[in-house]
């Protein structure tokens, strides 16, 4: 009977274990639906850990995105843009807009928190009518 007991006893502590997996999904999953994907996006990675700034002028939009209004010639954004391809869609244009800043999105002022931090940013950026 102790014998049984003790199964007893793990065996709820497993049922356990098993409610706080699921509660810890339920977190994760509005997050991923809530951003949906926009299939002409791309994500371009910045080092800021040296402190300069991106070289972007943006402006915050209703939509909880930033719209790229201008880029400063040999910014960082310029200097991504001209390490590509000449024809790469992932070159950043006035008009684009940003819609994520290393997991941070729908809100401008946290796109804009995020792109202050001094590390490695990875910025979503979508072409102008993709909204």
């Amino acid at each position: 009977a102790l014998a049984a007991g003790q199964m007893g006893a793990a065996g709820s502590c497993c049922s356990c274990e098993d409610e706080t997996g699921s509660f810890l999904e339920e977190g994760k999953r509005p997050r991923r639906e809530s951003r949906k994907r926009h299939p002409n996006e791309f994500t371009i990675i910045i080092d800021r850990r040296s402190g300069e700034g991106l070289g972007i002028d943006a402006s915050p939009e209703k939509t909880g995105t930033l719209e790229i209004k201008n880029i400063t010639p040999a910014g960082l954004v310029d200097r991504w843009n001209k390490s590509l391809a000449e024809d790469s869609r992932e070159i950043v244009k006035p008009g684009m807009r940003v819609i994520e800043v290393n997991g941070r999105y729908n809100s401008a002022m946290q796109l804009i928190a995020a792109c202050r931090e001094t590390e490695v940013l990875h910025i979503t950026v979508i072409p102008p009518g993709d909204l």
